[in-house]
């Protein structure tokens, strides 16, 4: 499942693949256990790329994660790589942005219900800052919060090389036990076969060649004599899209977009790509469980953190793939900055939506519509509850006056909730898988074009 790659989640155990429906009926939930992983970029020397931590991480915690769920109800949010980093350290953040993001996540983590979180640290820069914002998740959102760090397990991934971690996954597991344990019922009796371990390439993007992350320290310095490249900051969102398609469906179609469009570039084309930030600004679906937003301020530091990274780098030219609405109007401020203090040239990249819609789908299908579904069926049909969907409109062509919620002449701020009780906008009855690969692969060639365009200007 290339397409969906969210490096630490299993189907099975994450956040980002249930959706709101299911997330809110989970049983027992005040005992589940949500577990953040939060990864740093460094580096680890001339022949390890400077992800080295996210990539044992995620193996570890994948293994671990599926020796305990058939013992009680995990679900593994998408990693959190935007954090402090040490001074040869990459695409790091001031302390109180990354303060701000451990916030907004454990916020909603708690809005979704569940009481316990764990913080799985493989960054050792980052371990005061963690321990701060588990203090602060207690106090401030009431939620029971723990800390595993990868150093506490005697992983130290500076060092350690590609083999078994089966060891620190069982210590991890019990720990998790632990955890599920504390202030709770008992657990039940174990059962289920231990899954074998999770294979290296199963948490990779399809684009791995091109992927800052995964380039060594020299290599990364070198970017500085390739002055025409471009590198993309892909970012979306973990929110609510109605009771038939996943939270995050904006992560897995930016990621299924991105691997169809760098396709479509030559191979010397010098187009690399960032981290990417799973969240995103998405205060308008609160009320749906399984949202997680950014305020509007945190974004920008991110994208503005990444900017200056690939300024540092000798980067000159910043495109951000966006596929979540309620990132657009932060964009543009951010990116005016981005100019004014780097000189780097700047681009906003958004999928365009198929012209054949329905009039009614084209003006007001604009949110788990049949767009969004089809493209679903098209990348990850597993993922999808054809059976659950349903059809809700904010509004109707025939609506007298010109008040609208979107492009209108006079506009209303919304919420989800005030328009729909679904969590839908749309239609996504009519879609098809057919449909989905003619659409992905049309916004695919669209963004190429738009990538291509940049290049030579």
């Amino acid at each position: 499942m290339a397409t969906t790659w969210l490096a630490d989640a299993d189907p099975k155990t994450s956040w980002a693949h249930d959706t709101w429906p299911d997330l809110a009926a989970l049983p027992q939930k005040e005992y589940a256990v949500a577990v953040l992983p939060v990864h740093g970029f460094a580096g680890h020397g001339a022949d390890r790329p400077v992800d080295t931590e996210e990539v044992l991480g995620a193996l570890l915690l994948r293994d671990a994660v599926g020796r305990a769920s058939h013992r009680f109800t995990l679900r593994i949010l998408p990693p959190l790589r935007f954090v402090t980093a040490a001074a040869d350290g990459f695409f790091g953040v001031d302390v109180d942005t990354a303060a701000d993001l451990f916030r907004a996540i454990a916020a909603g983590v708690a809005a979704a219900g569940f009481r316990k979180l764990v913080f799985f640290n493989t960054s050792a820069v980052n371990e005061p800052v963690i321990a701060t914002a588990a203090v602060d998740a207690r106090v401030d959102l009431g939620l029971r919060t723990y800390v595993v760090h990868a150093r506490a397990l005697g992983l130290d991934c500076a060092r350690h090389q590609a083999g078994d971690l089966g060891p620190f996954a069982e210590h991890l597991s019990g720990l998790l036990g632990e955890i599920r344990a504390h202030l709770a019922p008992p657990l039940p009796a174990e059962s289920g076969p231990t899954p074998a371990p999770v294979p290296e390439s199963e948490i990779h993007p399809a684009y791995r060649p091109c992927y800052l992350g995964g380039l060594s320290a020299p290599q990364l310095a070198a970017l500085g004599g390739t002055r025409e490249a471009m590198a993309i900051l892909p970012v979306s969102a973990i929110e609510q899209h109605g009771p038939h398609l996943p939270l995050g469906v904006d992560a897995i179609l930016g990621q299924a977009l991105l691997a169809a469009t760098l396709a479509r570039l030559p191979r010397t084309a010098p187009v690399f790509v960032t981290p990417a930030s799973a969240y995103g600004k998405s205060n308008e679906h609160l009320g749906f469980p399984g949202t997680i937003t950014l305020p509007a301020p945190v974004l920008r530091r991110v994208v503005f953190a990444v900017a200056r990274q690939l300024h540092a780098l000798g980067v000159r030219r910043l495109a951000v793939l966006n596929t979540h609405g309620g990132n657009s109007a932060v964009l543009p401020p951010v990116l005016r900055e981005v100019r004014e203090a780097f000189g780097l040239s700047t681009l906003v990249l958004r999928p365009e939506t198929p012209p054949e819609l329905a009039a009614p789908e084209a003006a007001w299908g604009f949110h788990a519509g049949e767009w969004e579904t089809a493209l679903m069926l098209a990348c990850a049909p597993e993922l999808v509850r054809r059976d659950r969907a349903v059809a809700e409109y904010p509004a109707r062509l025939t609506d007298p006056g010109e008040l609208r919620p979107e492009n209108a002449p006079a506009t209303f701020a919304w919420m989800t909730r005030d328009l729909s009780r679904s969590g839908v906008m749309g239609d996504p009855t009519p879609a098809t898988a057919e449909q989905g690969r003619r659409w992905l692969d049309a916004a695919a060639a669209g963004l190429a074009a738009k990538i291509t365009e940049g290049l030579a200007l």
